[in-house]
């Protein structure tokens, strides 16, 4: 379980069908990905892909488009990529944070959680990994562990003004890290390669972009839930007068309009 401090109450975030430990010393648990509702809780409904590693790494990769099977053999023929996965990742976290921390800021994304990673760090369930040219980064990915399932939690690449050979480099080696990690995690007893959510609204090109990436993988729709339940008096108080908070802000019109 990974605990998060808040404003006024501590969370617990369990994953999966992990069970919640006896004495959790948490006030409010976020079932995280759960196949079905859990009664009593404030449930979100959640659309992700899956990957399913219990295949064989040639049947795996089949089910990839055309297209993302030629950028992955040439990303890794021709390009000269260095792939690092590192599982005990917390003499690494400032190196990640700076570079995605870079890379929302041109997409104007928030930045990275710093204290939910090193609280999944502490709990060694955070796997950071890059995949690198010439000593220079090109991608960065950081995934979540529970038990047979890992869970894509952010992806950064920096491109932005730069030019088209090298955008295409960086789409490459993307893919290319993506299947490297799929084996890494296959070979650790990974069942379950997550994508970290898709969009359901696609009106966007950025959304339909983004699930097009995804898709090119050939892994399978899901449908999961988080669930969020107070497990204490301090937590049952506290989660009304959150969302009262959370409204308030969202209401307000944003400054010089």
């Amino acid at each position: 379980m990974i605990c998060l401090k808040g404003r006024a109450v501590v969370y617990g975030e369990v994953w999966y069908d992990e069970e919640l430990p006896r004495n959790p010393g948490v006030d409010i648990v976020l079932y995280r990905q759960r196949e079905a509702p859990i009664a009593d809780a404030r449930t979100t409904p959640f659309l992700t892909m899956v990957t399913d590693l219990s295949a064989e790494a040639d049947a795996i990769a089949e089910k990839f488009g055309k297209d993302c099977r030629y950028k992955i053999r040439r990303a890794e023929t021709k390009d000269g990529l260095r792939m690092e996965f590192i599982t005990d990742p917390e003499s690494r976290l400032d190196e990640f944070r700076t570079f995605f921390d870079a890379f929302a800021r041109q997409k104007s994304f928030w930045p990275c959680d710093h204290q939910w990673l090193l609280a999944a760090c502490k709990v060694r369930q955070l796997v950071l990994t890059s995949a690198s040219q010439n000593g220079a980064a090109l991608v960065w990915h950081a995934y979540l562990t529970s038990g047979k399932a890992a869970w894509l939690q952010y992806t950064g690449s920096c491109f932005r003004n730069k030019e088209n050979d090298y955008r295409a480099l960086v789409g490459r080696a993307n893919r290319w890290l993506h299947w490297r990690e799929m084996l890494q995690f296959k070979e650790m007893g990974i069942k379950r390669y997550d994508w970290g959510g898709l969009f359901e609204d696609e009106s966007t090109s950025e959304n339909a972009g983004i699930n097009k990436f995804k898709k090119d993988f050939g892994g399978q729709q899901v449908r999961t839930y988080d669930c969020t339940l107070p497990v204490t008096i301090r937590g049952r108080l506290w989660l009304p007068l959150r969302d009262a908070w959370r409204r308030r802000n969202s209401a307000r019109p944003a400054a010089g309009r």
